[in-house]
Parts: C-alpha cells; sequence; structure tokens
C-alpha cells in the first residue's frame, strides 16, 4: 500500500541528525563511565579501604588489658628503654618500645597539698591508670612500626629531650624503608612529632599516617560534674563534641571523615590533644573498648593517603598538647600556629560570652593583687557594682512590698473567706502604694547567667587548686575540712558524709537566714514555710563544693545584705532588725491609718 504522504527529504535528514546525536550521546556517556567515572570510585573506595585498614590498625596498636595491670607504675617504667624528659614546665620519658609519649609529669603541680610527688598526667601502658599518646603509619603491603616496636636513637641524635630541643628515633622496617620520628618540646607543653619515611625501593608506597591517645580507667580525682565536661571532646568542622566516658562505656562511639580541626581528652584542670596542622583533613573516632581487667578510651585521626615515590620521602607533622589548660597559653599557640578555637578545652559553658571575661578579670586580679582569696572577693565586689542598679531595683521593690507587708496581712484576716475579694483588694493596695509585685524578679533572673558564669571561673581555675587562703582553709578547690558535728576537732570521731558541714557552709547559712529576714513574706503561709528552709538545703548542697565557691557565694551575700539594708532603711523609710527580721513604721512620718 503506498503512502498517502509525500516523501519529504527533510524528515530523511532530521532523522539521520537524530540517529546521529543518539550514537553521539551514548558513546560520551559510556567513554564519560568507563574513562572517568569508574576509576574514580574505584579510586574513592581504595582510598576508604585504605583507611578502613588504617582505622582497624590504630586500633589494634593499642590493646587493652593484655596482662594484668601493674599497680607499681614505677616498676612500669623500669620496663624497658627509654629517652628521660627534662622540660620547663615538664619532665618524665619517652618509651623506644612503641616511641610512645606515656610518662610525664607537671614540675609545678603536686599530687597532694603537702607539696609531696607532682601530677602524674599521662602513664605507661600496662598501668591501671595508663594514658599516653602514640603515632605511625599504616599500609597494606609493607611492615610498618607497631606498639612492640623498639626504637634506636638516630646518628646525630641528642640522648634526652629538654626545653627547646629535639630528639630523633629511627626504624629500619629491612625491607628498604627507613622510619624516622622528630620529637620537640617547646618552652610549656606542646610537643611537635614528625614522621618521616624514606624510601629505598625502586616501588612506589602508600601510606596513611595515624595518631592516638589513649586512656586505661577513670581518673582517680573523676568527679562526674553534671556542670563540667570531663572526657573525650572534639572540634571539627566548627562544631565542638563532648562525649561522656559514660557514652563509651555503653558502647557509643563518635566517627567523622574528612573533617578539619582537633580533639582530645580534657580532665578539669589537665588536657592532651591532637592538633593537625591548618586546614589539614584527616578521620577522626573516639572510641570505647572494655576487658575483664580495663575500661579504654581513644580518640584518634587517620590522615590521607600519602604517595611515597621510589627513592623518595613522605613526611606528616602534628602538634601534641600535654598540660596544664592555661588560657592565655591556649591563645598564644592558636595566634602562633594557627590552631582553630582551641581555648574551647576550657567548658566556658553556655554564657562563654560572660564566663570568658570573667576568667580573664579574675586572673588579671590575681596578677594585681598575688592572692587567688582576695582576688576572689575583690571580684565579687566588681561585679556586684557592675549589677548594682539591678539589684537596686530589685531591692527597692522588695522594700516596697516590705513596707505594706501589715496592710496584706489586715487584708489577708479581713477577707480570707473571699479569694476573689481578696485579689481584688490586693491589687488595689498595689495601685494605690504603686508597688510591682513582680517588678523584683526581673533583675534577679537577668543576675542569674552572671553568678553562673562566676561559679564556672572559679570552678575552671587552676590557680584555686592547693591555693590557701586565711585561717583553716588551705585549699580553696577542696571542701571546707571543718565539721560543726565534730565541735570542729574537739570530738575525734568522723561523722557521716551527709552531716560534713564546715565553718565557711554555716557563715552560708547564716548570710541567707539573714537575707530571707529582710524579704518581705509571701502570702501563701505554706510557700513561706517551705522559703524558710531553703537555706539549710542549700547549705548541705554547698558544704561538699569546693570551698574557693563558698567564699565567693558566702561574700556575696554579705554584699547584698548590706545593700538590701540600707536600701530597707533610707529608700523604703523602715526600721530594719537583722537579728529579729521585721520592720516598723516610722509613726511620726507614716502614722497608721
Amino acid at each position: 500500500m503506498k503512502s498517502l504522504l509525500p516523501n519529504n527529504p527533510n524528515n530523511e535528514q532530521d532523522n539521520t541528525r537524530l540517529l546521529v546525536a543518539i550514537v553521539v550521546s551514548m558513546v560520551i556517556l559510556f567513554g564519560f563511565h568507563f574513562l572517568y567515572e569508574k576509576p574514580r570510585q574505584e579510586k574513592l573506595l581504595q582510598q576508604q579501604q585504605q583507611v578502613l585498614q588504617a582505622q582497624e590498625a590504630v586500633t589494634a596498636t593499642a590493646p587493652v588489658g593484655e596482662q594484668p595491670p601493674i599497680e607499681n607504675r614505677s616498676e612500669a617504667l623500669r620496663s624497658g628503654k627509654r629517652i628521660p624528659i627534662h622540660g620547663a614546665k615538664v619532665t618524665g620519658s619517652l618509651a623506644l618500645t612503641g616511641a610512645r609519649i606515656d610518662d610525664l609529669s607537671m614540675n609545678e603541680y603536686y599530687a597532694t597539698i603537702e607539696n609531696k610527688g607532682h601530677v602524674d598526667l599521662l602513664s605507661p601502658s600496662g598501668t591501671r591508670g595508663a594514658y599516653y599518646v602514640e603515632s605511625g603509619w599504616t599500609s597494606s603491603d609493607s611492615p610498618v612500626p607497631d606498639s612492640k616496636t623498639v626504637w634506636t636513637l638516630a646518628p646525630g641524635s641528642k640522648a634526652a629531650l629538654e626545653t627547646g630541643g629535639a630528639v630523633t628515633l629511627q626504624w629500619d622496617n629491612g625491607q628498604g624503608l627507613l622510619f624516622t620520628r622528630r620529637i620537640e618540646l617547646d618552652d610549656n607543653y606542646l610537643f611537635t612529632v614528625t614522621q618521616k619515611i624514606t624510601n629505598k625501593t625502586a616501588a612506589e608506597k602508600k601510606f596513611n599516617a595515624w595518631y592516638l591517645i589513649s586512656r586505661h580507667n577513670l581518673p582517680d580525682d573523676f568527679k562526674g560534674f553534671f556542670i563540667l565536661h570531663e572526657g573525650p571532646l572534639a572540634y571539627l568542622d566548627g562544631k565542638l563534641d563532648e562525649i561522656s566516658y559514660k557514652s563509651l562505656a555503653k558502647g557509643d562511639k563518635t566517627e567523622r571523615d574528612g573533617v578539619q580541626g582537633w580533639l582530645g581528652i580534657t580532665d578539669k584542670y589537665w588536657f592532651v590533644g591532637i592538633f593537625p596542622e591548618t586546614q589539614e583533613k584527616f578521620n577522626a573516632r573516639i572510641i570505647g573498648s572494655k576487658t575483664a581487667d580495663a575500661q579504654a578510651y581513644q580518640t584518634d585521626i587517620v590522615t590521607e593517603a600519602r604517595t611515597l615515590p621510589p627513592g623518595g620521602e613522605v613526611e606528616d607533622k602534628k602538634f601534641i598538647f600535654a598540660g596544664v589548660k592555661s588560657l592565655p597559653l591556649m591563645n598564644a599557640y592558636q595566634q602562633k600556629y594557627g590552631l582553630e578555637h582551641i581555648d574551647l578545652t576550657f567548658d566556658f559553658g553556655m554564657w562563654y560570652f560572660i564566663t570568658k571575661p570573667f576568667f580573664y578579670l579574675l586572673h588579671f586580679l590575681m596578677g594585681l593583687l598575688g592572692n587567688v582569696g582576695l582576688s576572689i572577693l575583690a571580684m565579687t565586689v566588681i561585679v556586684r557594682g557592675a549589677v548594682f542598679p539591678l539589684a537596686n531595683k530589685s531591692f527597692r521593690s522588695m522594700a516596697g512590698m516590705k513596707k505594706i507587708a501589715p496592710q496584706l496581712k489586715e487584708l489577708q484576716t479581713k477577707y480570707g473567706d473571699n479569694r476573689e475579694r481578696l485579689q481584688i483588694e490586693i491589687f488595689e493596695l498595689y495601685k494605690r502604694e504603686k508597688v510591682n509585685p513582680f517588678s523584683g524578679c526581673w533583675p534577679l533572673l537577668i543576675q542569674i547567667p552572671i553568678f553562673f558564669a562566676l561559679y564556672k571561673v572559679i570552678l575552671l581555675s587552676v590557680e584555686l587548686r592547693h591555693a590557701p587562703f586565711w585561717g583553716w582553709i588551705k585549699d580553696l578547690s577542696a571542701p571546707d575540712p571543718t565539721n560543726i558535728f565534730t565541735l570542729f576537732g574537739l570530738i575525734p570521731w568522723t561523722p557521716p558524709a551527709v552531716l560534713m558541714i564546715g565553718a565557711w557552709p554555716l557563715l552560708f547559712c547564716l548570710t541567707m537566714i539573714i537575707q530571707k529576714r529582710l524579704t518581705p513574706p509571701m502570702p501563701d503561709k505554706t510557700q513561706e514555710q517551705l522559703q524558710s528552709y531553703f537555706p539549710f538545703i542549700i547549705t548541705f548542697m554547698l558544704a561538699k563544693f569546693a570551698s574557693g565557691l563558698v567564699i565567693y557565694w558566702t561574700w556575696s551575700n554579705v554584699l547584698g545584705v548590706l545593700q538590701q539594708y540600707y536600701i530597707l532603711r533610707k529608700v523604703g523609710g523602715q526600721e530594719v532588725s537583722l537579728i529579729h527580721g521585721h520592720s516598723e513604721r516610722r509613726k511620726k512620718k507614716e502614722p497608721h491609718g
């Protein structure tokens, strides 16, 4: 059957062009897949496998509980050859087995208040409190040093690590690869670890560098304060992650690939961390593991794969911090090496924009006055002066409420059975006397973040540790050692922990009671009775806190009482008794009626 449509040469040309376009597109798509995308995916998969192998190798280098823990730390230090560390701020040694930084003591900080024995920050593997830093390389086709490798001093290297100096260790794998590790120490607590591989073979090699911090069991002084983070933390891609020991013990872990930043393990006063160079990307992990003898916590990083050409060298450098948390020192490192936000090793909390300036203020006053206790008192005065307008408004409102307290009581007696009428009369009284019962609340609420920030500052300051105060306080970071239930040492017995109430907590309780007596009574009798127990409840809670905090709160209450007393007398027009807690109308000026 013939077509009813005439032949159109243009249609045939269009069909030919369409067919050519389809063929060309298919060639481009298949070419892109086989020549670019498939090799790229294979390379990416290979890199992921290398990183996985590297992470498995890192985990294997930090075995936990292979042998029963050694109770004597000195015995563990004598078990192998070591390179001594003689720094300005730290003393210890490097283990030649594994080339670990695993023995470090703080020269300026003692374990006891009697200045006996320095604080041991790092301890060797095998001890119950093992805590160390280790580094190395991973490879899929070449022998690499591990935790059991015994390193030797490189020719020309110093035999001890001193301030401003370095030691260089080396190990030959016997197959054409020479591994060297240079460890430097600055004037404070910063180690610079530079790892290098020299390829003497005719083959190309690939390696991943890794670094880890391993801690076995919780530290002896771990308190687990809900208000203070102690444990692993990581600043990765602009976000701070704080991971608790408890969550790691349950099996939780953190794994991040291709990130920038730093990670480590923090204590109340000390920090051990790994700081890669700026803009360097790496894979980070924070994990936990458990055996019959120990619970281990580990933070580690694995760098991207490095290609080592025949006859060439590859190098990797990281900064290792192990020491006391000093904000000026952290800021100096941040500026010198471009390390990002390492001040976050301090747990300043959600009110950091208030806490951090207060931290600087306290340390400025310590430098000015030369005494930690005096600095706390002076800072409290300065802060009280800064918030005086807010407190003044609050106390004025309290003075007004206390002034009309007798009239409120009369209204409650007269209209006690008619709550609606009582509310109306009370509202009219507030309006007539120009008193707002809620105006005193907002200034107090605004001051809460300020006092919370001050609490954090005193809690975090290492300067309070073993710092004495006047009288019986020998350590501002420890609870008051006295106890009312032993008549402050006259009765030779040890009461239960719940009855440990020292002299400073008692002074705090007294200031709370005086403040309560200067405050107008609450309309509801039940609420008023419950509020009267509040000073005693707080005292029992506060007795377990550092004496520096108790002194701060007590002194703050004293200043508040003086301010409130002044306002009640001069502004409220009332005679005030701090002992009996009542105020009387000045009959000549304000006749009752």
